[in-house]
């Protein structure tokens, strides 16, 4: 059975009677409690708590024994970090099992309980975390459509955390902006950031996007209610409604085009050029200085972003859109 959990914090009282007794002589805690200008009863409130923490102790004759830190501090903080690391391995199996509770659980709704609702109102301040909760929870590609990103779930820093580690880990995530968010100032370097960690970006006139959605693989959708800023959200989780949205993102998407600013095409430039030339993925990692998973994982992404199927395909895309041979030295 674990003990009572030791306050950890060497501070104010504890730390104060934890310091004189280090750089005092050996004492009594009566005649320490006089240097420091305390009653007994105080000094030996504050030295039980130290003594808990196994930091100081009470020799036979009645004087007060204090040992080297570095083994006492350093033992009691050996200990705390492998109860932390138990805990952390504790909290990593809860969390790897919580899917297959939501699919017992669901399973169990199908067979006897009631179906679940239609969908759920999430307000403006619990967005983030159930948006956090589906990309923890979900598997799949990640599609949204957005109409602005100064407000909404996607704007908090915890959320903005998890989707670059969720792009990081290889995930897909496919988003839709509306072109009149290319004339904000600010706009390009939000958007290089993402595209960067590895976000795939269309766009689409303003009047073409009439709602604001995620799509959490086929886990839930997140839908905009449209309510301004403070409006609500509505969360959707049956699957014949996911399916619905996603039918109509991928619409969309077919829809809507790929803008490359002028740094991202000079960027992919050389790439593209080398592939022009007919190089392979392994010449062309030794020519670019890069892993050969890098490289065709880039491909892949160009390829994406310009809709196409086929390296030839995408030849044909890039010159038409002029990003090759219009490099103005």
């Amino acid at each position: 059975m674990k003990s009572q959990p030791r306050d950890l914090v060497l501070e104010g009282e504890p730390e104060q009677l934890y310091r004189h007794l280090l750089r005092s002589s050996t004492s009594s805690l009566d005649d320490h409690a006089g240097v420091l200008g305390w009653t007994l009863r105080r000094a030996e409130r504050v030295f039980s708590d130290l003594e808990r923490m196994r930091l100081v102790g009470v020799s036979p004759d009645g004087t007060v024994r204090v040992d080297d830190p570095r083994a006492t501090v350093g033992r009691l903080l050996d200990s705390e970090e492998a109860e932390l690391d138990a805990r952390r391995l504790q909290l990593l199996g809860l969390r790897r099992a919580l899917e297959s509770f939501e699919f017992d659980y669901r399973r169990g709704l199908q067979l006897s309980g009631p179906r679940l609702p239609l969908f759920e109102q999430v307000p403006p301040s619990q967005a983030p975390s159930v948006v956090d909760h589906l990309f923890r929870t979900s598997h799949g590609d990640v599609l949204q459509v957005a109409g602005q990103v100064e407000a909404g779930p996607g704007h908090d820093e915890g959320v903005r955390r998890q989707f670059e580690d969720v792009v990081a880990s290889g995930r897909v995530v496919r988003t839709i902006f509306p072109l009149s968010m290319l004339e904000d100032p600010h706009w390009h370097a939000f958007a290089e950031r993402r595209a960067a960690a590895g976000e795939r970006q269309r766009y689409l006139p303003d009047d073409a996007i009439r709602v604001e959605f995620g799509v959490w693989g086929r886990s839930g959708v997140l839908l905009d209610e449209g309510g301004g800023p403070d409006g609500d959200f509505l969360l959707l989780r049956t699957g014949p409604v996911v399916e619905v949205f996603v039918t109509l993102f991928e619409e969309l998407w077919r829809r809507a085009e790929p803008v490359l600013s002028r740094d991202a095409a000079a960027r992919d430039r050389k790439l593209l050029e080398l592939l022009a030339l007919g190089f392979k993925d392994e010449a062309l990692a030794r020519q670019l200085g890069l892993s050969l998973r890098t490289v065709r994982r880039r491909i892949a992404a160009l390829m994406e972003e310009h809709g196409v199927d086929t390296r030839f395909q995408l030849g044909l895309a890039v010159a038409g859109r002029g990003l090759l041979g219009n490099d103005r030295r």
